[in-house]
């Protein structure tokens, strides 16, 4: 549970996902590996003068969000590494903690005045949420939930390089829920829509916080059942079915499309021995 504007007990050391924007204080204690500061809030500059929250915990040691201002002092051995930078370097664990960090900064951010009124708001007290004390509406942090779904056909799966991916880069398709759908219309229409395809035998494997700014991503895999392939080319810039054993560049495991990926071709070997 999120406990919203606390600091940790006196003397106590704490982990500290310290976020400025979309990125987060590492310590580089260890090389290559993300690993936030563990101190006790007398030692964190500003902390009493900052938001904080305890947002969670890790091995047992509870973990506490700072929300960074441009000028709040840092220590030398402090450095601020982009959140997606953390992802590759970090576990689960951490990477969501991080996720979680850097989704509340931004709920506080873009959340200082009423969307009903106007008026300025103040923070609730007892869970994460901001209150108008003019007319009295509550708002909470904004989760955009997306379906993201590894079809394969055979021994192949469907890969494309969106509008936005890097040059050489391909991965599963995957768009946004809109009002009133399912997860399983969203990946119905997102599919059909930005390939031309129907699908079936449509299963749920696993969740991932994507907090750029503030999606779910909900991962799924899919075999495919019809119609002929053709991109999207707002969406698309290019794709196709890649024998698992001859994938081009894809994203990294620790990325749900790269598990979903990883998930497709272990079936398929499993398969086939």
């Amino acid at each position: 549970m999120i406990q919203p504007d606390v600091l940790p007990q006196p003397q106590t050391p704490v982990f500290w996902i310290m976020v400025e924007g979309n990125q987060v204080i590492d310590t580089l204690d260890r090389e290559g590996q993300f690993s936030p500061p563990l101190l006790p809030a007398e030692q964190v500059p500003e902390a009493n003068e900052r938001y904080t929250a305890r947002i969670g915990e890790y091995e047992g040691i509870d973990v506490f969000l700072f929300v960074r201002e441009e000028n709040t002092p840092m220590l030398e051995t402090w450095a601020l590494k982009p959140l997606r930078e953390c992802l590759l370097a970090s576990t689960e664990g951490w990477f969501n903690l991080a996720a979680r960090g850097c989704q509340i900064a931004g709920f506080l951010k873009t959340h200082k005045f009423c969307g009903q009124c106007g008026q300025e708001v103040s923070q609730d007290r007892d869970e994460l949420a901001v209150v108008c004390g003019y007319c009295g509406l509550t708002s909470y942090p904004r989760i955009s939930p997306v379906i993201i779904v590894g079809i394969y056909r055979g021994r192949d799966i469907l890969l494309a390089r969106g509008v936005r991916h890097p040059e050489g880069l391909f991965s599963v398709l995957a768009g946004f829920v809109e009002s009133g759908e399912t997860l399983e219309d969203t990946l119905h229409r997102e599919v059909f829509e930005e390939s031309g395809i129907t699908v079936k035998n449509v299963e749920y494997i696993s969740s991932q916080p994507w907090p750029f700014p503030h999606s779910l991503m909900t991962g799924f895999i899919a075999e495919y059942s019809g119609g002929e392939l053709t991109l999207e080319p707002e969406e698309l810039e290019e794709g196709g079915w890649f024998d698992i054993d001859d994938l081009p560049m894809t994203p990294p495991e620790r990325t749900i499309a790269g598990r979903l990926i990883r998930e497709i071709q272990s079936r398929i070997h499993a398969r086939s021995d």
